[in-house]
């Protein structure tokens, strides 16, 4: 049986707009809205034609060194080109210091001398930091657009101290930090300045191989920090939307020699783990070492498309996740780390709304979710589970047709358990062998101007016939449009429509789809639900999701958008993607006015205004009434941001944010509604000049709550860089809130019949969290480096009371007083629990106080030890102790960190690149 979802709806804007006109706290937002229409409204009358700047590439004639000095002939045949312009501090301005750039080419590889003049070479920004990191120093930077389609690109930036950082340019304005090339360059300081020399290898690029002479964009950027001047070959301008489609042109290249793209990189990883252990299991005795070894190919197909596959894969990742405590009801988003999936991995992207993402790689050799068969005393369960194998093929045509697939098989994994009573070890499954699969395509129409895309994911799980996870579904599948089309302006972006439609189909048991329709993101088993219901039958359920977005994009001034969505009831992506929306209609706008241009006080700034509304589906069951949207209010806010560049470039941010109250369908985790109080917050934060040796800032957030609730937060953030190969940042943050409606359980015992039944328990819920990010980056030479992540935590949960909810749509409580009707005893530390004040206890539980001692470190050890071939050594840490005192005492809480049993990994993988 299949649930239904409830259809898309687009006559509901006349309803939230009488919402807004009759509920009184709305009368200023909906001002907004009128407002940012009227300055959204296209002017095509004054579109300009504006010179695009070219230079002339010269075939090379001799042999170049790539070593800084410019002393070959061959350099003397490139026209150079002196034709730049200022992008900061100043638009438009002519450049204060002189930059000279040549090219040449053959069939191999471009070249690129860049010679930027310096009245005082001592000034001249040198931090030596690891490749593809940010930093404060001078650099030099190549943006080209090989296949003409303005929307994509290649980035090859060198600094003054020799660091090569590159990037994959897409969606004409973003970039992909991930993507690697191997490329050689010098960087060289003397009289005069400095020096770059280039050479871009064409088997590191897609281009189009012609006899005929071929044009190509190009740009060519100069930071030099020390006046933060940046300028630009062809203008990378602040107050218009572009930077692919902006470029200049590559002219005179006659490329007819194929180049075959056909790289290999074997590697050998070693990895031990040290632990706490007990003396009779039998899975763990203190210490455990493994060897793996692979392969990785990457093959180009065409000049197009690229195909990586993976034999044996190294799919581990080197950078710890942060410490998070989660008193939600949703998981815990981390960013993907591992290399496979972030290479080329934007080619993928498919954003939904409210950060959630269609396509979530981090699915793929998840932890297994299988468990150890009752009686077990020890178990001995994989921390991932094992990709057998996985091949993508990614790239761009000629004609403008984005292509990613992705296929990856994971294992049947197991486990194995002890039994000391029967003292027996017996194997057991904890994940079946699943499939995994991917399409994305995307096309470009008018130059790139509009775009038309497509996706598609799917996943198999070969379930065992006994039942033993039908908790799991068998498939789930996802497919969507999305389309952005641009007009007007004078590279035509400057405004843009843009959205998407995606649906959602998963099969399974109706075990496995009984578990999904009671998840966090559904709750269909809620008890006053009139738009859906649990179907304990069902063996699939369907969704829809969508999305309608108007934007005036980046001008001098002023820019907004303006938007509209729904999330169906029944979508759910959540077995390859992420997501953790509710249903709901939504609805929003936001306006901002910037000024780059620099004043008496300011170097610019900028303020944004934005609001946004979501209603449930069950507001549709009166649409015409304004009760009815009131009631059926889910989430919404007013949002104020301002951030000012003074003139001695410190940064001032400052925030506010209100929101009314609303009514939550998550609150009391799958029970009837609640009404959650309005709050309001302010931030504000300072940071002072990041080009100095130190850099300082400081943030503060308050938070405020109707009902007695509140947030606190505040923290630092130092940045110390003694020399030039050396960087500290130390991070501390302390939070205090105090949540005053904290979900604890909710129980059947004892019926309550104005909640339906169940009884649903909270507290007020005062937190503490204490953390000591640090980050320390010592870089012995571009190829060498030394990287320190450390991540002390301290947290502590005290549950002040326990109280019942009395009625739905209310935030009104029974108090259970402490003491007589809601205590601890001392002989199991169990809280006990008495509703209706008989002196007996109708529940207990575990008592939910908590105190976390936590500390994350990372350590990695880098040597690229020739270009594309490097040697890693990581050491990585866990300590971890809990109680249940529920007070934070720093000088206590440190000492049983450090007197904390560690987790230790170690890991050393050697990695060879070669091409042919």
């Amino acid at each position: 049986m299949c649930l239904k979802s409830t259809p898309l709806n687009f006559g509901i804007i006349k309803n939230i707009l009488v919402y807004f006109l009759n509920y009184p706290i709305q009368y200023l937002n909906i001002r907004l809205l009128f407002l940012i229409s009227f300055l959204l409204l296209p002017n095509l009358l004054f579109a300009q034609k504006e010179k695009v700047p070219n230079l002339k590439a010269a075939i090379r004639t001799g042999d170049i060194a790539i070593d800084g000095r410019l002393d070959e002939a061959a350099w003397l045949v490139a026209v150079p080109t002196r034709n730049f312009i200022q992008r900061e501090p100043l638009e438009g301005a002519k450049p204060e210091k002189l930059t000279e750039v040549r090219v040449l080419y053959d069939n191999r590889a471009l070249y690129v001398a860049a010679r930027m003049y310096d009245d005082n070479p001592k000034t001249i920004a040198k931090q030596l930091v690891r490749r593809d990191e940010g930093g404060q120093f001078d650099y030099f930077t190549i943006s080209i657009d090989p296949n003409n389609d303005k929307r994509t690109g290649y980035q090859f930036r060198v600094s003054a101290a020799g660091v090569q950082r590159d990037a994959y340019l897409y969606d004409d304005v973003r970039r992909d930090n991930a993507w690697n090339a191997v490329w050689a360059s010098s960087a060289r300081i003397d009289e005069k300045g400095w020096v770059a020399e280039i050479r871009i290898p064409l088997s590191q690029i897609r281009y189009d191989v012609s006899e005929s002479p071929q044009s190509w964009g190009i740009n060519f950027t100069r930071r030099c920090l020390a006046n933060n001047e940046t300028v630009d070959f062809a203008l990378q301008s602040r107050v218009q939307y572009g930077r692919v489609s902006v470029l200049g042109r590559l002219d005179g290249l006659t490329l007819n020699t194929k180049n075959r793209r056909l790289e290999f990189r074997p590697f050998i990883l070693g990895n031990a783990r040290t632990a706490p252990s007990e003396d009779d299991n039998p899975f763990f005795d203190g210490s455990e070492f493994n060897k793996r070894f692979g392969i990785d190919i990457r093959y180009g197909l065409g000049s197009s498309y690229t195909l990586d596959m993976a034999f044996k894969p190294d799919f581990g990742q080197v950078e710890v996740d942060p410490a998070v405590i989660n008193l939600s009801e949703f998981e815990t988003f981390y960013q993907e780390r591992r290399p496979f999936f972030v290479e080329d991995a934007k080619i993928f992207d498919f954003n939904l709304s409210g950060r959630d993402e269609l396509i979530y790689s981090r699915r793929i050799g998840r932890q297994p979710t299988g468990r150890a068969p009752g009686g077990s005393t020890y178990s001995d369960i994989p921390q991932e589970t094992t990709i057998i194998g996985a091949a993508k093929i990614t790239g761009r045509s000629l004609s403008g047709t984005s292509v990613g697939v992705l296929a990856a098989i994971t294992g049947h994994e197991k486990g194995k358990s002890y039994s000391k009573e029967e003292n027996l070890i017996t194997n057991f499954t904890v994940e079946p062998r699943a499939e995994h699969g991917v399409f994305r395509i995307r096309h470009d129409f008018r130059d790139g101007a509009t775009q038309l895309g497509a996706v598609g994911t799917l996943l198999h799980r070969n379930l065992p016939n006994d039942g033993s996870f039908n908790h799991l579904t068998s498939n789930a599948f996802a497919a969507g449009l999305d389309f952005e089309h641009n007009w007007g302006g004078v590279r035509k972006r400057d405004w843009a429509v843009y959205g998407y439609i995606a649906g959602s189909h998963v099969r399974g048991s109706s075990e496995s789809i009984l578990r999904i329709q009671r998840s966090s993101n559904h709750y269909f088993q809620r008890p006053d639900a009139t738009g859906f219901a649990v179907d304990s039958t069902a063996t699939s359920i369907n969704g829809a999701n969508w999305r309608l977005q108007l934007a005036r994009r980046d001008t001098r001034n002023w820019s907004g958008s303006i938007w509209l969505a729904e999330i169906s009831p029944g979508f759910e992506i959540n077995d390859l993607g992420f997501s953790r929306s509710t249903e709901r209609i939504d609805g929003g706008a936001r306006i901002e006015y910037r000024n780059f241009i620099p004043g008496r006080l300011f170097r610019n700034y900028r303020i944004n205004l934005s609001t946004f509304y979501n209603f449930s589906h069950e507001a549709l069951d009166n649409p015409w009434s304004v009760s009815s949207w009131q009631q059926n209010y889910k989430r919404g806010a007013f949002m104020g941001y301002a951030d000012f560049e003074l003139k001695n470039f410190w940064d001032i941010e400052i925030s506010s944010r209100y929101s009314p109250t609303r009514f939550s369908d998550t609150m009391t985790r799958g029970g009837p509604v609640m009404k959650s109080p309005r709050s309001f917050s302010i931030y504000s934060g300072i940071e002072t000049d990041r080009r100095k040796a130190i850099t300082l800032g400081y943030g503060f957030e308050a938070q405020w709550i109707q009902n007695n609730g509140y947030e606190w937060s505040t923290g630092f953030d130092t940045t110390i860089r003694p020399t030039t190969n050396f960087e500290l940042e130390i991070s501390p943050r302390f939070t205090w809130e105090k949540n005053p409606a904290q979900y604890v359980t909710q129980t059947d015992e004892l019926l309550f019949e104005p909640t339906y039944g169940t009884r649903y328990i909270f507290s007020d819920l005062q937190s503490r969290f204490l953390s000591l990010e640090t980050r320390l980056n010592v870089a012995f030479s571009p190829n060498f480096t030394f990287q320190l992540y450390a991540q002390p935590l301290l947290a502590s949960g005290d549950y002040l009371n326990y109280k019942q909810l009395l009625k739905p749509n209310s935030f009104t409580f029974d108090i259970l007083d402490e003491g007589t009707r809601s205590f601890v005893d001392p002989k199991d530390s169990q809280r006990h629990l008495d509703f209706n004040g008989d002196g007996m206890t109708d529940i207990n539980f575990s008592d939910r106080d908590f105190n976390i001692q936590s500390l994350r470190m990372n350590l990695v050890l880098r040597w690229e030890y020739k270009p594309g071939s490097r040697v890693f050594f990581v050491w990585q840490q866990n300590r971890d102790e809990r109680d249940a005192t529920g007070s934070v005492k720093i000088g206590e809480g440190l000492k049983k960190l450090l007197t904390a049993n560690s987790s230790n990994r170690f890991i050393i993988k050697f990695n060879y690149w070669f091409g042919l």
